[in-house]
């Protein structure tokens, strides 16, 4: 069975991997700092694998693919009630990792879709997590309450899960297969609850 790898720097590495894709329809750069730019080879052409068809299906929808199986980096991070969170406690679901913060426009934007999204497809194998970047819990549990946010918010306060995921803009969300692979990319803000992204989770769908 495929495995989730523990965290590491893995920076130059995601980047490397995906490809060129389409982005959504807006982001917004951070306040902070997810670490210092570095340079990025371009992927060697013995990296590239033939297209698969959900490959194709992804970047139509606006999604980034990698060229080879690539594995979703692990991390523990804190909930809003304090307790740790792994990753890897979600093997065997379809995961969509969404990396947002409470004063970003276009991640405000798209958490009523996600909302709706999560709240249909969570008793089939699927799940949203909500990673905050580098607020405080008081804000963020706040935030959470008023606009009524039900799937998984786990707190990167320091900013080392960003850092190692590559975001350089939020909302970027992850498509993280049941095995513990990426299958996507978005960046940027989308409505996440269309048919068409109802039909794609439900192919996906352990």
């Amino acid at each position: 069975m495929r495995k989730y790898i523990f965290l590491i720097p893995l920076l130059t590495v995601i980047l490397a991997s995906c490809g060129s894709g389409s982005s959504g329809q807006g982001s917004a750069e951070p306040d902070q700092e997810y670490g210092a730019p570095v340079e990025v080879p371009s992927a060697p052409p013995e990296v590239s694998a033939p297209e698969t068809a959900m490959g194709k299906r992804l970047s139509s929808l606006g999604f980034q693919t990698p060229t080879a199986d690539l594995p979703a980096v692990d991390f523990s991070l804190k909930d809003l009630s304090g307790q740790e969170q792994n990753l890897s406690s979600y093997a065997g679901k379809l995961v969509f990792l969404n990396f947002w913060a409470t004063w970003c426009g276009p991640c405000r934007a798209e958490i009523p879709s996600m909302e709706e999204l999560y709240l249909e497809l969570q008793n089939q194998g699927f799940v949203i997590v909500a990673l905050n970047s580098q607020e405080t819990d008081e804000q963020v549990a706040d935030f959470v309450e008023n606009v009524g946010m039900s799937f998984p918010v786990l707190l990167d306060t320091g900013g080392r899960v960003g850092a190692a995921y590559s975001i350089r803009a939020i909302p970027t969300t992850y498509i993280i297969d049941p095995q513990g692979y990426i299958l996507g990319r978005m960046v940027g803000t989308r409505d996440w609850y269309t048919p068409e992204i109802i039909s794609l989770v439900g192919d996906l769908l352990p």
